[in-house]
């Protein structure tokens, strides 16, 4: 749970919010220790859309490849966005809350699923879910968890506006359109060096650290690219492994 290596992760997260920062890359990061300190198969971070819709902003790896789009935002971790609670399916051969969502998650080798709320003045934001391998028990306490779900609140929420109530939907609308870039700009990177989504995002990041950029900004120019000239994208510098 609480290891040197999470501990770490954990200041590093908090230092960063003390500076400007890539929502998305943090979130990403939120997500990442998550994954480690629980020893999870995934973790997505879901946010709620303007019409109350949860949709997945951030996966890890793991969680990106489930075939079923409602593992990553139905179930326990519809309900604790809308509920601003904690919500969890402990065993999923056996749930009676979410039979539907638990017999999908046991076929996908899930054997339980927690989510934490992540919400700020009172009003729910979204939620952070840990797919877990083996069913949940007291071995894995909620405490870090709440503190992830804590740490992206204020991810969403931190800046120079007064109004915190306002910030949440315009940073969550942001995240939600730069996880669509991404996962655009991913697709073509799969699609032109025929990888899977996995390796074409871990390439978009490679690419993107060589010319000192963020994933969002290299994205931005691969989906800018793809929009005004695709047949260029294949031979453009921006592709280049430097």
């Amino acid at each position: 749970m609480t290891t040197p290596v999470v501990r770490l992760a954990l200041a590093d997260i908090t230092a960063t919010l003390c500076t400007r920062f890539d929502i998305t890359a943090l979130l990403e990061k939120i997500a990442a220790t998550a994954q480690d300190a629980y020893g999870a198969r995934g973790v997505v971070i879901g946010l709620l859309d303007d019409g109350g819709a949860l949709r997945a902003a951030v996966t890890t790896p793991v969680a990106r490849v489930a075939v079923d789009e409602t593992l990553l935002t139905d179930g326990p971790i519809l309900a604790s966005a809308r509920e601003i609670a904690v919500a969890t399916v402990a065993d999923t051969s056996a749930d009676t809350r979410w039979s539907t969502f638990a017999a999908a998650a046991n076929a996908a080798g899930v054997g339980a699923v927690r989510a934490f709320p992540i919400t700020s003045l009172g009003v729910g934001l979204g939620s952070l879910a840990v797919h877990a391998a083996e069913p949940w028990d007291t071995d894995r306490p909620g405490d870090v968890g709440s503190t992830l779900a804590h740490l992206a609140a204020l991810a969403l929420t931190v800046g120079g506006d007064d109004d915190r109530r306002g910030r949440p939907a315009a940073a969550i609308r942001g995240v939600l359109a730069v996880a669509a870039r991404l996962a655009e700009a991913t697709g073509a990177l799969a699609e032109l060096f025929g990888e899977d989504v996995d390796a074409a995002r871990a390439r978009l990041s490679r690419l993107s650290r060589a010319r000192g950029m963020t994933d969002t900004v290299y994205a931005d120019a691969v989906v800018e690219l793809m929009d005004r000239a695709p047949e260029r994208l294949a031979s453009s510098a921006l592709l280049d492994e430097r």
